[in-house]
């Protein structure tokens, strides 16, 4: 679970017309993990938003209690790259931008996919909703993540 919350964070921007630069907060009751248990708390911060490029930090308590991080900063140019990963040490990120947002892949430190997802910003810049399938010890599970805009 805690890559998927990892990556929920990692598609979090549009193109400069609609920039995702800011911080934002997850919205458990408006997401949804199938039955993978919810994460207690989620906040990202997003500090660039370029169409070639992408940072952004990301802190979570997990269902467990356990706090996670992670972050990213490079490029968006469907490579694979490495980002900071608490729970996936060696996970690698890669994204792509099309006309609602980014789309990503995570794969671990041999080169699995852990995960896919695609992110979309409303119209008003107030909410980022990602959503993906992460393969987890259960197999592959389908995931919404709503996070809500705070500054």
């Amino acid at each position: 679970m805690m890559i998927c919350l990892v990556s929920l964070a990692t598609a979090t921007v549009k193109p400069a017309s609609r920039p995702a630069v800011g911080t934002w907060k997850l919205n458990v009751q408006r997401s949804s993990y199938g039955s993978m248990p919810a994460p207690k708390f989620e906040q990202l911060v997003v500090t660039t938003d370029k169409a070639d490029a992408l940072k952004w930090s990301l802190k979570g308590i997990g269902a467990d209690g356990k706090s996670y991080i992670s972050s990213y900063d490079g490029p968006i140019d469907g490579k694979d790259h490495a980002m900071m990963d608490s729970a996936a040490a060696g996970s690698t990120i890669a994204y792509t931008r099309n006309a609602s947002g980014v789309q990503w892949v995570i794969r671990d430190k041999s080169g699995a996919v852990m995960e896919t997802g695609a992110s979309d910003l409303s119209a008003d810049g107030k909410t980022l909703t990602l959503r993906g399938t992460t393969q987890g010890p259960n197999g592959k599970e389908s995931f919404v993540s709503v996070f809500e805009r705070i500054q």
